[in-house]
């Protein structure tokens, strides 16, 4: 059975996790929204700038205006900005928690706290993340493997400098 020192070290590594996790999500989804936001523009500014292309390569031409008609329509349907909305405010929820529990961590590691206080102190901390830590239902929740990870690696680093 763990400890109530255990249970702390492994909740501070959970929430680290997810508070790396949460970041590099919202990354994922700005890069996205960027480069189809670059692509549109890219592509309705060029069916003007290079006509004379366009004559040479019709092809190419009609690709290129098929697939930004395609993404121009289905790009309010991709909640690339509900994305790095919800998981930008996760993160911060994540990072405010990952401090209260570093410093619940410091406490019972150099005794300032007994296991009873701990103990208190870390099921608030964890009844907190009740709150925030879900999805609305309007927004699929992907696996996200490789930011997944990718926090993990950055959680390790962190958690050897503690």
């Amino acid at each position: 059975m763990n400890s109530i020192r255990d249970k702390i070290w492994y909740f501070l590594a959970d929430s680290k996790a997810n508070e790396i996790l949460s970041g590099l999500i919202v990354k994922k989804y700005q890069r996205r929204e960027l480069f189809l936001s670059i692509f549109l523009a890219l592509a309705t500014s060029s069916s003007v700038g290079a006509w004379a292309f366009w004559n040479k390569f019709p092809s190419v031409w009609l690709v290129i205006i098929a697939i930004s008609q395609f993404l121009f329509v289905v790009k309010p349907y991709l909640l690339f900005s509900k994305y790095v909305k919800i998981f930008n405010e996760k993160s911060v929820h994540w990072q405010h928690l990952t401090v209260q529990i570093e410093e619940l961590w410091h406490n019972i590691n150099h005794n300032y706290v007994n296991e009873k206080e701990a103990s208190k102190l870390y099921f608030e901390l964890k009844q907190k993340t009740l709150s925030f830590n879900n999805v609305p239902d309007d927004i699929i929740f992907f696996k996200h493997k490789k930011q997944q990870n990718e926090a993990e690696l950055e959680c390790n680093v962190y958690l050897t400098k503690i």
